[in-house]
């Protein structure tokens, strides 16, 4: 069994979306989406994941119809799956008493009306979360929908502190409340990530 917490930093994209993804034991949803996420690494590929029958399904390249699509440099996506990113969300676990696991999504149930809904809101988005710790910030363009992506200027801009994000996950600070709170510096579009985390937390509500 893979330990996620435990998986090396030098781990390349190929291996993490076509070995190691696929073996993880995730607890997930027993449901079919209709939708892929795209991940386009800079200069390692593209990759498709999808949830069907509650497993994970990875497919080298693009596939459609496309829900979300994000695209990093190679260095960005090391540090958020691998590095500085993952090892935050094992100090907030620990904070919070809790083990050191991926959480267990197995009772959400997935509306794919309202996940369609989701991806009507449209938009691209970018995020930069700096990391005072390096001196450094990492950068990742989410695409909404299948148009072209890394093509289009943001139309919301979102800059987060990585501390101050670990403090208010720790203080289990409710979603709305991230967007509210002061903590995200948010340019552009100032509407467009309230209707996507409304229309998402309405499509993936949990199970009764």
């Amino acid at each position: 069994m893979t330990d996620y917490f435990a998986i090396a930093r030098t781990t390349r994209p190929a291996d993490w979306f076509e070995r190691i993804l696929p073996a993880l034991p995730l607890r997930l949803p027993n449901a079919t989406i209709d939708y892929w996420s795209v991940y386009h690494v800079a200069g390692a590929g593209s990759w498709s994941v999808g949830l069907q029958g509650g497993k994970v399904v990875v497919h080298k390249g693009i596939e459609k119809p496309i829900g979300v699509q994000i695209s990093m440099s190679a260095g960005h996506f090391r540090e958020a799956m691998f590095g500085a990113l993952r090892d935050k969300l094992g100090d907030v676990l620990t904070r919070l008493g809790k083990p050191k696991v991926l959480p267990d999504l197995s009772r959400l149930a997935i509306d794919q009306r309202q996940l369609a809904a989701t991806v009507g809101v449209g938009g691209v988005l970018a995020v930069v979360v700096r990391d005072r710790a390096v001196d450094d910030e990492y950068a990742f363009l989410i695409t909404i929908g299948d148009q072209p992506a890394g093509q289009q200027a943001p139309t919301t801009t979102i800059v987060a502190d990585l501390d101050d994000l670990v403090a208010l996950a720790a203080a289990r600070t409710p979603p709305h409340k991230l967007l509210t709170g002061g903590k995200l510096r948010i340019s552009g579009d100032l509407d467009r990530p309230a209707k996507l985390l409304s229309a998402l937390l309405a499509a993936t509500k949990p199970a009764a």
